[in-house]
């Protein structure tokens, strides 16, 4: 054989040699997708339901396609580094594979959401390697936008809008009268609410601003520095928003920036704030460097594969236990003693605030009996059936009625409560103050609500309780604390 007819031998069983080894790499990368797909189930159906129900998410169904298709753009530079498992994956593997267990069994959204889509950039992680990682970094990171999380900040945002609004109102002189969330000027009135919190502009400024800085931006410092400007800009923004709605209805005595007219307004806005963000980042933005050499890839598959595979099979075992679990737990039962049978009450009707419970198995309200009518107490109970104790849909009052003036801690029998004090569109002040109890065992915090029935699922037994919601009239916290410490000792805390 000569010389030259060896080095093609050479050369075709390198080229086959990698060919079978990318083949490996594949069915590996396959079979990681389809056992992420059978295991986070329920996670991606219920994160579905809610991209597609709640505007403020939408963004969610378009998260993984684009971090596939930045992964794509990174090809070049992706194959050009050895593809071998990493162990290293496992610390973050194993934790969200515990998290979406917990989650399952205590039926806890956030928990499964979190897990499924740290799974999968963790699992993408273990597939290939470090080294092969650190090159799709932003995009692996990019998939934890699919995560349905930042309603919670609505209330820090309408506060944010209103007493910014409140600054360039007063500072461009149009008399006003603020209380809570609501600004009066005077040819009318405006409620501060959920959809002028500009919740939805700040996430997908946050997505966009992200996106815009990988893309764009080439140093680590200019990067940080754009999502940060993303992060302020739409806050800022829509306080000027808010701003210039009030200043149009006071220009144009209510014809203008009344009714819908301020939500068309908005997303025009909206639109060009983008604009001006991304204008901002073209300022920034630095020559494009050339992309580097490409390379063979070289997949080296390790023991780590088929750890995981045996880990994660456990797990799926581990996940089916959990859900027959929650299932077992899921029998409809009802309340040890009738809701409110400790408290007397008495016929009238002097406030229209009830809170918003979502989906309760039964509820009743009274108002306290001597309390000439002040004091309203309104109770419900959750088995746990298709219904949630603790969730994020229960108000203790309609943001579309009432705002928030301020709150305020209470200490009674050592157990601190949260005092909430609301004012009415109609100038009605009521303190609002909510509790959980199960086993009957009392709890101000959410957080320790749902801990304490997670235990009982794990250990199979019922997780059902009462929420209860007291109203007092009047902001007084000392006549809060006395009614609240009479009602407490009727129903025997």
């Amino acid at each position: 054989m000569s010389k030259s007819e060896a080095l093609k031998e050479k050369k075709r069983g390198s080229l086959t040699s990698s060919l079978a080894e990318n083949k490996v790499f594949f069915i590996s990368g396959f079979t990681v997708f389809c056992l992420w797909l059978v295991f986070c189930w329920q996670g991606l159906s219920t994160v579905v339901e809610i991209w597609y129900g709640n505007e403020i998410f939408n963004h969610g169904f378009f998260i993984v396609p684009g971090s596939l298709y930045l992964i794509y753009l990174k090809r070049k530079t992706l194959l050009a580094q050895p593809f071998q498992t990493s162990s290293l994956a496992f610390i973050v593997i194993i934790p969200a594979l515990l998290l979406y267990i917990i989650g399952v069994a205590g039926d806890i959204q956030l928990f499964l959401h979190t897990a499924t889509f740290t799974l999968l950039p963790a699992l993408i992680w273990l597939l290939i390697g470090t080294k092969a990682a650190k090159t799709i970094l932003f995009p692996l990171i990019f998939m934890l936008f699919s995560i349905p999380v930042g309603e919670q900040l609505i209330p820090y945002l309408q506060e944010i809008a209103a007493d910014g609004s409140v600054i360039l109102l007063q500072l461009t002189g149009v008399p006003l009268f603020r209380s809570g969330l609501y600004i009066e000027i005077p040819q009318g009135r405006f409620l501060v609410a959920e959809a002028c919190s500009g919740v939805s502009f700040f996430i997908a400024s946050f997505v966009i601003g992200s996106l815009y800085a990988y893309l764009n931006l080439v140093s680590a410092k200019r990067r940080a520095t754009f999502v940060a400007i993303s992060l302020i800009f739409p806050v800022l923004a829509n306080i000027v928003r808010v701003y210039g709605i009030i200043l149009i209805a006071y220009w144009t005595d209510m014809e203008y920036a009344a009714g819908a007219d301020h939500l068309i307004y908005g997303w025009f806005f909206f639109a060009f704030v983008i604009v001006c963000l991304l204008g901002i980042g073209e300022l920034m933005r630095e020559s494009a460097q050339p992309e580097r050499q490409d390379y063979s890839a070289h997949t080296k598959p390790s023991i780590s594969f088929t750890i995981f595979t045996v880990l994660f099979s456990l797990f799926i075992v581990s996940t089916a236990w959990a859900m027959n679990i929650a299932s077992a737990n899921k029998t409809v039962s009802a309340p040890s003693k009738p809701l409110l049978s400790e408290l007397k009450g008495e016929s009238c009707s002097t406030t229209s605030w009830q809170p918003i419970i979502v989906n309760a198995d039964a509820v009743k309200s009274i108002y306290l009996s001597g309390t000439h009518c002040s004091v309203k107490v309104y109770s419900a109970w959750f088995s746990e059936q298709d219904n949630e104790l603790v969730s994020d849909l229960h108000r203790i009052f309609d943001p579309e009625r009432y705002s928030l003036a301020e709150t305020q801690q209470l200490v009674i029998n050592d157990t601190t409560f949260t005092v909430y004090n609301v004012v009415s569109v109609s100038g009605e002040k009521l303190s609002v103050v909510r509790w959980y109890e199960v086993d009957d065992l009392l709890f101000t915090s959410a957080i320790k609500t749902k801990v304490h029935q997670l235990k009982n699922v794990l250990l199979g037994n019922a997780s059902g309780g009462r929420m209860f919601v007291i109203a007092v009239e009047g902001n007084d916290i000392s006549a809060t604390k006395s009614n609240l410490a009479s009602i407490l000792s009727q129903l025997k805390y």
